[in-house]
């Protein structure tokens, strides 16, 4: 029976999430007076609107060595969904099983005493994972030399700012050898250097097939931690799948929602009757495109050395890229970018007009941009498309569409090598008595020079 590195069977079954639901009911307000309480209770039994469904009907699993984020705007039941998992707030219907240990960092100095120590709250929370108090007193020094708190591990934590809370909530979390790890955005709180070490830690832990649950506003995070994303939405999941697609999807709807709002207030600004309704649209998370719409991008040619449309290439291609717009106003120092990405969601590169020296004054109108490689160094594959028109700094977004056009490198005869990109070099071998002399001095060269 295969085995993570921890020793965990991979088919054993640590979380499994079954169709819960979790209410909420509203405090709207106050009762002053027992007949307010009479009242607000009549009402409660007429209006079900006193009622909010943070979570409905959701679903998951997870397995050793897994590693999901949670995706979602503030208020979808991200945290909520968390804390039905640990135990802190129960289901209002369906099942949670859990078959593992768990360490888990929701809030900030969750299951800390503010008038104990540092050193007596490791004790305090230790206990509370489940640890006796010979493991605690044997794992002490390593959690307070993560921590990174100093002399203030004997300062009641009352006194500790909000990034020492979280250095030392983290540390005695991974010290507690769970088999799931539970991570709630509070890392954020703590500074680069202390994040950059929780990401390594969280890393070695996943590899040692601990599961991670992670909810982060980051998106990098997501996609650096995790395989599998969950995107919650109104209550639901929307989209469940691999970590990089997951994450587009959302970020594509964010975008798009925060032009299409902006797009509303431009309109009612330019309105002459000041009472005009403009209705927001629909966003459809499927179509990964957002932006002012000033400036539209009507089509996109992907070219061979022909010049004709084409979704396959082989390595060393001629591709041209031609960008078709409609400027609806006169738009000043534009930026006309691209990125590629293969499918896998791996960035290849993303130059933009500006940066590589082509400033336009202005568009107008209609016209097209194109963007020329002689020579093409992506090696065999699937590779995804994102063009787009943006303001000179980059910061606002005309029309962007991402990850929309896909193309395919294929195999040349002979050709097999990793990796994404091939560099052109030449292989060269020297036998001989002088090269092996060379060579068994080198490591002697090497540490003289470490």
């Amino acid at each position: 029976m295969a085995t993570t590195k921890s020793g965990m069977d991979p088919r054993k079954l640590l979380i499994e999430v079954d169709n819960v639901s979790k209410r909420f009911r509203l405090q709207r307000e106050h009762q002053r007076s027992i007949q307010d309480t009479f009242i607000r209770l009549w009402r409660r039994q007429s209006n079900k609107n006193d009622y909010f469904w943070p979570l409905r009907n959701i679903s998951l699993r997870v397995y050793p060595g897994d590693s999901l984020g949670i995706l979602g705007q503030n208020g979808s039941g991200k945290s909520t969904l968390l804390k039905v998992i640990t135990g802190v707030l129960p289901p209002t219907s369906g099942k949670v099983h859990i078959n593992a240990r768990i360490a888990s960092l929701l809030e900030l100095g969750a299951g800390f005493h503010p008038d104990l120590t540092g050193r007596e709250n490791i004790f305090l929370n230790g206990s509370i994972y489940g640890m006796d108090g010979a493991t605690i007193r044997s794992k002490l020094d390593d959690i307070i030399d993560f921590a990174e708190i100093g002399d203030f591990i004997d300062t009641p934590v009352k006194h500790y700012s909000s990034g020492m809370y979280v250095r030392l909530g983290f540390s005695v979390a991974v010290h507690t050898s769970p088999e799931i790890l539970i991570v709630d955005e509070v890392l954020t709180v703590g500074d680069q250097i202390f994040q950059q070490k929780c990401m390594q830690r969280i890393l070695e832990m996943k590899a040692a097939g601990v599961a991670i649950l992670l909810v982060s506003h980051n998106a990098e995070d997501i996609r650096r931690l995790c395989d599998r994303a969950i995107w919650i939405h109104n209550s639901e999941v929307r989209a469940d799948g691999p970590a990089f697609d997951t994450v587009d999807d959302y970020l594509s709807y964010t975008n798009e929602l925060y032009y299409a709002r902006r797009r509303v207030d431009q309109a009612v600004e330019n309105a002459e009757d000041s009472a005009v309704t403009v209705v927001e649209p629909t966003v459809q998370a499927e179509i990964r495109r957002w932006g002012t719409y000033l400036a539209e991008i009507t089509l996109v040619e992907v070219c061979d050395e022909f010049g004709e449309e084409a979704t396959r290439f082989t390595l060393g291609s001629t591709i041209t890229i031609r960008i078709h717009y409609v400027a609806h106003q006169r738009i000043t120092e534009p930026t006309f970018g691209l990125a590629i990405y293969r499918q896998d969601g791996t960035h290849v590169n993303g130059p933009n007009s500006v940066d590589e020296g082509y400033d336009l004054d202005s568009i107008e109108g209609t016209g097209y941009m194109e963007y020329h490689v002689d020579s093409l160094p992506l090696n065999p594959g699937r590779y995804e498309l994102t063009v787009a028109i943006y303001n000179r700094t980059s910061t606002v977004a005309h029309d962007h569409h991402h990850r929309m056009y896909p193309f395919e490198i294929q195999v040349p005869r002979g050709h097999s090598e990793g990796g994404v990109v091939h560099i052109e070099a030449k292989w060269h071998h020297v036998a001989g008595m002088e090269t092996s002399e060379k060579a068994s001095r080198a490591p002697i060269v090497e540490s003289q020079q470490q």
